[in-house]
């Protein structure tokens, strides 16, 4: 497979050695020194390096370099008084002269970049809102090293730094729980929204972007919607070569394959490529037939790649390998077929609806409100579209948000439902987590669970929905996105992560987003017209639970087991309770089409965890041995 290089920065900076202003290269558009896919930009106490981009000195002293898509180029740079073809790099470091460190808040889009200014003796690091494009560092000795992958960084210690205990803790339960930390110790990542400045050998992280519901405009709020979904997707599909589109059959996926369609057709254009996996096998995951129906509207050149069969661990090393690391998504496995055909078709774009859940939000905020109102028929007729999700009936889902208010009223009708709220063990009566005894001991896991802000748990829909949307888990899964896709050589654009769309959908009702059994109710209704009928009308959505669950036992027993065997130096049993491992596996093996996704999720955590670890080992140094001394004794 063609795998093309795309962007990524580099950099070091040695603060204590800085000469007042040195001689830079003189070019202000192109970079210093190019080797390979590599523009490297050097010059007093700094080094900036781009590949597949350009790291590039705007002025003696002015130097950046950036991973950026900005969406108000065009007023910042009449603003900032530019020619209109300035180039990105151009425009942000213009607009770091005229507002300094709070240059990004000014800044629509994706980007991560670094600026340094010799003059001020300052490096400006700084990462998008959202955190959709990533970025991490070190600092040690005084000196401070960033890249757009933590594998980048390690690489270049020269020495693997040790594991940190606590992500993996994290990670082995599912949580995200860090916004800074990395399996690393020592290797940091910028959170999404924040700025980093290091000055004088001093480091500052400040938070320059706060997520506030957008002010109302006063006009029809499914226009609206579609409206500004539609400007984001016309906003990705600028300005680059071919862009293609994941369609999976959902809401999502199809929403933007149909704009981006219409707008490809309203400029001339040729069939919009798309590019879907299905699975035949079990019929009720079965896409195939929502996909027709997005395809018989016209104007696609699709490529439907059917995966019944899969092997989800087969090529995991590379995956991990990819991604620094093992992951919270195994459906990566999957979508690699999916985004390698783009890649060979030729495809530098592609359009994933990742997030389109988070940033609507189904409204479940809503069931917290009704509760708290005491509307309790209106409460139990809205759980009723909950209760899939939650796994509970509607009733028992009734008592449970009546039973968090202090509402007499609540109090009495959460004991009268209490004989009908047989609510299922964790798991399904597997296990809770797979963590062993000593591993929470050591991280003080429990205590650091304990102090986790779950966003479910917040009072209201608009409070709920904000936890979602700012927690630490949508800049983790852009960054795993990110490093999956360079991977593949192919580039992700997310319209539903537009920063407006975003404000707007915050700012919604929670009315508009679950009503009359109808969850996520403004997209359904902004689409009316542009997605066929039988796609709105879904409220399912493709579940890999049953194909990963299938791979694994039928293709990778023998594989799992070994890796969970009670073995001499098996490294996982520092992290993992193998006992605990080897059950829950065999309850999936049992039967696979009924295992419950948080038990399979848990064994995958596991397996990837135990793999990445092996892997880490066997590319570890090995030690000398000793030459063998020869002689004549004395």
């Amino acid at each position: 497979m063609a795998v093309r290089s795309i962007s990524g920065l580099v950099g070091d900076i040695a603060p204590h050695s800085f000469p007042q202003c040195g001689a830079l290269h003189p070019n202000s558009r192109g970079p210093a020194r190019v080797q390979g896919t590599t523009c490297e930009w050097t010059g007093s106490g700094a080094a900036l390096a781009s590949r597949g981009g350009a790291a590039v000195e705007i002025a003696p002293g002015l130097a950046i370099v950036a991973d950026a898509r900005i969406d108000n180029a065009a007023d910042l740079g009449r603003e900032l008084g530019l020619a209109p073809d300035a180039s990105t790099e151009i425009l942000i470091a213009a607009a770091y002269r005229r507002w300094g460190e709070d240059c990004p808040s000014h800044l629509e889009g994706d980007f991560a970049f670094a600026i340094w200014d010799a003059g001020e003796h300052r490096l400006l690091c700084a990462r998008d809102p959202f955190g959709i494009r990533p970025l991490y560092y070190t600092h040690t000795g005084g000196s401070l090293r960033f890249a757009q992958s933590p594998g980048d960084l390690v690489r270049r210690a020269g020495s693997p730094p040790a594991l940190r205990d606590e992500a993996i803790a994290d990670y082995l339960y599912g949580r995200v729980i860090e916004a800074e930390g990395t399996f690393f110790e020592g290797v940091s990542r910028l959170p999404a929204g924040h700025v980093l400045v290091l000055r004088e050998g001093e480091l500052a992280l400040r938070r320059y972007f706060h997520l506030a519901p957008a002010e109302p405009e006063g006009r029809d709020l499914h226009d609206q919607f579609r409206y500004l979904l539609d400007e984001a997707v016309r906003k990705r599909a600028a300005g680059t070569g071919q862009v293609g589109a994941l369609l999976s059959g959902g809401l999502d996926s199809s929403a933007i394959a149909c704009l981006l369609r219409d707008h490809q057709q309203a400029e001339g254009g040729g069939n919009v490529p798309v590019f879907s996996m299905v699975f035949r096998e079990p019929e009720r995951s079965n896409e195939r037939p929502f996909v027709d129906h997005v395809l018989a509207t016209g104007g696609f050149a699709s490529r439907v790649l059917e995966l019944d069969g899969y092997r989800p661990l087969d090529d995991l090393e590379t995956l991990l390998e990819d991604c620094d690391g093992p992951t919270h998504a195994p459906n990566l496995a999957c979508m690699r077929r999916a985004v390698g055909a783009a890649n060979e078709s030729g495809i530098g774009v592609l359009l994933d609806g990742h997030g389109g859940d988070e940033v609507v939000s189904h409204g479940y905020g809503l069931l917290g409100e009704l509760a708290a109102r005491g509307n309790w028929l209106s409460l139990w007729r809205e759980a009723r579209a909950a209760a899939d999700n939650y796994g509970r009936s509607s009733l028992a889902l009734t008592r449970q948000f009546a039973a968090r208010q202090n509402r007499v009223d609540a109090r009495i009708l959460a004991r009268l439902l209490a004989p009908l709220d047989r609510a299922p063990k964790v798991s399904g009566g597997g296990p809770a987590h797979l963590l062993s005894r000593d591993l929470i001991d050591r991280t003080a896991f429990k205590e650091r669970l304990r102090s986790f802000a779950q966003p479910e748990t917040a009072a209201g829909e608009q409070q709920q929905h904000h936890a979602v949307l700012t927690s630490a888990l949508q800049p983790y899964a852009f960054e795993v996105h990110a490093a999956f896709y360079r991977s593949m050589g192919v580039e992700a654009r997310y319209p539903f992560w537009d920063r407006r769309l975003v404000e707007f959908c915050l700012s919604l009702p929670a009315h508009e987003k679950l009503s009359g059994g109808w969850s996520r109710l403004v997209l359904r209704r902004a689409m009316a017209g542009i997605v066929p009928e039988p796609v709105l009308a879904r409220r399912d959505k493709l579940d890999f639970t049953v194909h990963l669950a299938r791979g694994l036992v039928v293709h990778h027993r023998d594989r799992i087991e070994a890796l969970f065997a009670d073995e001499p130096g098996n490294r996982l049993g520092d992290y993992c309770d193998l006992g605990v491992a080897r059950s829950a596996f065999a309850a999936i093996c049992a039967d696979p089409d009924a295992a419950p996704g948080t038990q399979v999720q848990m064994v995958w955590r596991a397996i990837a965890l135990g793999t990445w670890l092996t892997m880490l080992r066997a590319s570890a140094p090995q030690p000398q041995s000793r030459p063998a001394v020869s002689g004549v004794a004395a």
